[in-house]
């Protein structure tokens, strides 16, 4: 049997399709993932079957912390260095869906680190120019960009919160929401030489 992801087909369950938006239009950029990705495999997020072959890197988590994994929609607040890695990764993991957040727009000292903004897009929000080039990643994860502010209401839709970039007012507030509502949070930050 060949390696390539081409040859190695989900089985279905069902047919449930799912188009990867939890934003206000006003506020957020979207991927229409709504069709059945040309290879024929099932997306995540539905009762299919883990595809280990497609996810063979991270299937030494175990089975139960991959389907955790697949039913997960993670937001990823903080567009910059470290935070436009972690959604890489997160993407490339397999979960339900990535929304990211930045209410920032691209400057001159984003460009050495943060591998999807380019010269063109200075002045440009962080999170909208990143998803389009992020959703490339995995066609199995729809990933959604927002610009608005994180209210409580908007993330009581998601299973896990990773801030970056944020003051330590704001990780305390949605901390206390999220641990609140049992939505998983993780705090990251990067500081340079000191």
């Amino acid at each position: 049997m060949s390696s390539s992801p081409l040859s190695k087909k989900r089985r279905l369950s069902g047919t449930e399709t799912k188009t990867g938006s939890h934003c206000s239009s006003s506020n957020s950029v979207r991927t229409d993932l709504s069709h059945t990705p040309a290879n024929g495999m099932a997306k995540n997020g539905n009762d299919a079957e883990i595809d280990e072959g497609l996810y063979s890197r991270q299937y030494v988590l175990g089975h139960e912390a991959m389907k955790r994994m697949q039913n997960s929609n993670v937001l990823i607040s903080g567009m910059r260095g470290l935070g436009v890695e972690i959604a890489k990764n997160v993407i490339l993991g397999g979960v339900r869906s990535v929304t990211i957040h930045d209410e920032g727009v691209a400057e001159w000292r984003d460009l050495s680190s943060q591998f999807y903004l380019r010269e063109e897009d200075l002045g440009k929000n962080r999170a909208e120019v990143s998803q389009a080039r992020l959703a490339e990643l995995n066609s199995y994860v729809p990933v959604t960009g927002y610009t608005g502010p994180l209210t409580e209401d908007y993330l009581t839709k998601f299973q896990a919160v990773v801030l970056t970039n944020s003051t330590l007012d704001e990780q305390q507030t949605l901390g206390e929401f999220c641990h609140s509502k049992g939505i998983k949070l993780i705090v990251a930050d990067t500081r340079g030489l000191f």
